[in-house]
């Protein structure tokens, strides 16, 4: 099995999680408290939405998603990573700023247009005014899906008058672990991507966790993870692919709201988190590598590279006399973005960095889906291991409630 999987590599020491966080693991799991693991292989989850999809197409080309960190930011990972305009064309909306949906909807005609507007709760006021929005430049008769709670809230309940498209958000799966739910296959199956992959990618890795458990590829990034969790307080995750570069924002939620938290399991104060930091790279050699290198020895870095290119033998040709250019000449730029990923990972670890190396064989929707899963299972174990519940986001909800009273929302 871990022959087909991505290739997982450190340049410094760990130990594997401990065998009482895969028996908690393996209690919520129980529990049924894990549900994005029973995801790929949900085929009747899939087929509903390759079907509504393929119904959708049918009438629109265009599909405006409006929706809101975990409503989004897989999404967009799936769409910049494996977009096919071959078929519908997907434009991502998550952001409650009038001038940014005003050019969204630019030159679409509303008459092929449709709108999924994604919220699990049915109440996240973003989501819901970008939502109000699209319908009031779009027009009230713009197709509409709600992608949310199977049985609770209130967009659950307009879906149902509105006699609108629905599909599932499962109970027991959390926003930022939605990416293989209808949250982002829906809207991929619409752009015309292959979802069947992504869901095969996300099932190998569960069952490459099932048979190796502390030693399957979800483990051991788990493990690496934990080794610096404490004592770098900075995570800067760095793909050397601009195509990877949302892939680097999702993990970004994952990571910050799942291990950000102020207390244990048990309610002792804790206060632990660790800072993501999403980088570009070769773009952030230029900006922020400066920092890594000698400012303060407070990151560790995991860095991304996908596929392998073919080493070329340089041609002289119109720049044989440049002496800043004759070396690059007859390469690919790819060649050069390579050579800068092991080149940083090296030059940190010179300077005593711990460096992860995450190397992806192709960038294709198989091996994107190993990604999603591989980091929501370590990132769970993580937060098993740090006796914390990487499950809720106590503290986002106080922020919350204060925009609901500002905004005159009854109740608050």
């Amino acid at each position: 099995m871990s022959s087909n999987l991505f290739s997982f590599e450190t340049d410094y020491l760990w130990d594997p999680v401990s065998e009482k966080t895969i028996d908690l693991f393996s209690l919520w799991r129980k529990e049924e408290r894990l549900g994005f693991l029973d995801l790929p292989f949900n085929n009747r989850m899939h087929g509903d939405i390759k079907k509504l999809a393929e119904n959708f197409r049918k009438k629109s080309n265009t599909l405006f998603v409006a929706g809101i960190g975990g409503s989004s930011l897989g999404l967009r990972a799936i769409l910049s990573a494996l977009e096919n305009n071959s078929e519908g064309k997907v434009v991502v909306v998550d952001s409650p700023d009038s001038k940014v949906i005003k050019r969204a909807v630019a030159e679409t005609d509303p008459a092929h247009c449709a709108i999924a507007v994604i919220t699990k709760s049915g109440g996240t006021a973003e989501t819901l005014s970008i939502f109000m929005e699209l319908r009031r430049i779009l027009g009230s008769s713009t197709p509409v899906i709600a992608i949310t709670d199977p049985e609770k809230g209130e967009l659950r309940k307009l879906a149902v008058n509105k006699g609108w498209a629905t599909l599932p958000v499962p109970s027991n799966v959390g926003g930022r672990f939605t990416v293989l739910s209808p949250v982002g296959l829906f809207p991929a199956a619409f752009a015309g991507i292959d979802t069947t992959s992504l869901l095969n990618g996300g099932a190998e890795v569960v069952e490459d966790f099932n048979l190796k458990g502390i030693s399957s590829l979800a483990g051991r990034i788990a493990g690496a993870f934990l080794a610096n969790f404490q004592s770098c307080p900075v995570h800067v995750f760095m793909p050397y692919s601009d195509f990877l570069y949302n892939t680097a924002l999702w993990f970004a939620q994952l990571w910050a709201e799942s291990l950000g938290k102020a207390e244990t399991l048990s309610g002792k104060k804790i206060n632990t988190g660790q800072t993501p930091l999403a980088c570009r790279g070769p773009a952030d050699q230029h900006s922020l590598v400066q920092l890594f290198m000698e400012g303060p020895a407070d990151k560790t870095v995991s860095i991304l590279t996908e596929g392998s290119c073919v080493v070329s033998n340089p041609v002289p040709g119109e720049f044989r006399d440049v002496s800043t250019m004759k070396y690059i000449e007859g390469r690919s730029p790819d060649e050069l973005r390579l050579a800068e990923a092991d080149a940083t990972a090296v030059a940190l670890s010179e300077r005593g960095t711990p460096v992860s190396r995450f190397n992806i064989p192709d960038l294709n929707a198989r091996y994107l889906g190993q990604v999603f899963m591989a980091l929501e299972i370590a990132t769970v174990l993580t937060g098993l291991s740090l006796q914390v519940n990487p499950l809720n986001q106590p503290g986002v909800e106080r922020g919350k409630i204060l925009t609901y009273k500002a905004m005159g929302r009854e109740g608050f």
